[in-house]
Parts: structure tokens; sequence; C-alpha cells
């Protein structure tokens, strides 16, 4: 099995085509973008909208829908006729290799590896040891300034305790952290001390929950703490205020460092992790409206 990079075909202007040249057939990168490759592949859960442009995609492309796939996560052309057999091959592969090393590969690590060194499809092919798969996969999953898990694998995460607590009934909490008034900080210290309250801010919720909580940065100045197996409105509001407190001891120049904190509870089986965020999102707005460096609890009946 060859892929199209390795049988070059003759175009228009005489010359052999390459895969710049196909990517005019393949799906615009803009829409097929690797973050919808990615969800579609099962890295996270998709939303309703992506699955409309999915299944808009597979009715418009046909047979060239897994070429479009595989040419937003690689940049190589694979033919139609092959495409849809290969990609069912990497999503195997995908899956062995997470089992492997206990977490979530994501499709664009699992391709590398399949397509360089289980099939060699890929001209000038890089071996990839298991550590450094698991080190792409850890990059992968983390907040470069920070440490701490990014928003896509928040999702991730959140993803399968819930499917936990849905299954078990054990209960799951989340606590959704914004630091008041950020955008003052920036503009009157600049981005360099921002970027030092954010690393502060990551240190602190380290030190402030427990070894099984979850701590993720959900995007700009905004935190996740995800609490597994826990369904106690009183710990999950115990936590909060601990971090929240702890981080007024930040400050930059004069001023003091505060956050706000929604909590969500969740008791009962609720739709979606995302519908636990929304919640988490609302008694997070109404500590805002409410002034600030507060803890608001939203208990998911």
């Amino acid at each position: 099995m060859k892929s199209g990079r390795n049988n070059d075909i003759p175009s228009e202007s005489g010359r052999d085509e390459n895969d710049s040249d196909r990517l005019r057939r393949t799906i615009s990168p803009e829409v097929m973008s690797v973050e919808l490759v990615s969800a579609f592949a099962g890295d996270r859960e998709m939303t309703e909208g992506e699955k409309a442009l999915i299944c808009t995609h597979r009715r418009n492309r046909g047979g060239a829908f897994y070429s479009d796939l595989f040419f937003a996560i690689s940049h190589h052309y694979f033919a139609p006729e092959i495409a849809e057999a290969l990609w069912e091959k990497v999503l195997a592969h995908k899956h062995i290799t997470s089992e492997r090393l206990g977490r979530n590969v994501r499709i664009t690590v699992a391709a590398l590896d399949y397509l360089s060194n289980i099939t060699s499809e890929l001209t000038a092919p890089t071996l990839i040891s298991e550590a450094y798969i698991s080190e792409i996969v850890n990059l992968s999953m983390r907040d470069g300034m920070t440490g701490l898990y990014n928003h896509s694998t928040c999702y991730e995460l959140l993803e399968l305790e819930f499917r936990s607590h849905r299954r078990y009934g054990r209960g799951i909490s989340l606590l959704l952290l914004d630091i008041d008034d950020f955008k003052l900080v920036n503009d009157r210290n600049g981005h360099q001390q921002g970027d030092r309250i954010l690393i502060e801010l990551a240190r602190t919720l380290i030190e402030q929950t427990r070894d099984s909580d979850i701590c993720c940065r959900f995007g700009g100045e905004e935190f996740v703490v995800i609490l597994p197996l826990s369904n106690d409105p009183n710990v999950a509001r115990e936590i909060a205020e601990r971090i929240r407190t702890k981080v007024t001891g930040i400050s930059c120049g004069w001023q003091q460092i505060t956050v706000s904190v929604g909590v969500a509870v969740c008791n009962q089986i609720i739709n979606s992790p995302r519908a636990l965020i929304e919640r988490a999102d609302q008694a997070l707005y109404q500590a805002k409206k409410s002034g600030k460096n507060r803890v608001v609890l939203r208990v998911v009946q």
C-alpha cells in the first residue's frame, strides 16, 4: 500500500504532482481543521455543530472524505481508494496505544506513529519510541505556560469522570475560576506580570487541591478544577474557599489579586459534561455580579 506522495502523477503543467497540488482537490484546511478531525476521531466529545459539519463533509465529499481527514492531520495525500481502510487502521492503533499508555493518545500522534513506524507510508519516517510518544502526548495535553491540563484535555478528562458518575452514581463537582479584573492588571503592569500571575495561580490550585483533583487552564484567565467522585457541596465549597483565600496572597504592584469561583455539584445524571460546566459558569456569573472575590455554589438537582 502506497500513499499518493510516493505515486506522483503528471499534472496539467507537465511536472509531477505533489501534496501541495493535491490540496486543491481536498477540502479547505480552514473547514476540515485538525481540531475537527481530532473530535471526529474521539479525542473529545463532538459538539452538535461539529457533528453537522462532519455529516455535510461526508455527504459532499464522498470517497474523498477520508483523504481530507488525513491531509488535515498529516499534510500528506492518500488516495480515496485506500484512505478509508487506512483510517480504520489508524483508529485501531490509536485505541491500542491509548490502552498501553493509560491515557488518550490524540489522532495526530497515532497517525504519525502508525504511518511512519508501522506501515512506512510516509517518506522520511521518524522512529518514535514509546517514551517519546508519551512525551508528545503529555505536551499535547498541557498548557504551555502553566503546565496545567489545557482546554481540550479538560473536556476529555471531564467526559471520563462524567461517564464514571453516570455509570456508578458516584457524583462529580466542578469549580470554574476567573481572575477578577485581569485585563486591568495586564494594562497597568504589562503582560509579563500577567503571565506571572497565571503561573502563580496555577501553582496555588495544585497546592490547595487534593491529589485526585484535576486542575486545568480553561482559557485566558479562566481555570477549572474537576473534583472526581465528589457529591458533597460542603467539600466543594471548602476547596473553592481555600483557593479563593490563598489567591489573595498574590499581588501585582499595589493591586491584590482575587478570583471569583462558580461551583457546580452534580448529584444526579444530567445530559452532558458541558451542562455541568454551564451551571458552574452560571454560578461564576452570579459571583461576579455580586461583587467578585467570592464563591457561589450551584447544586444540580
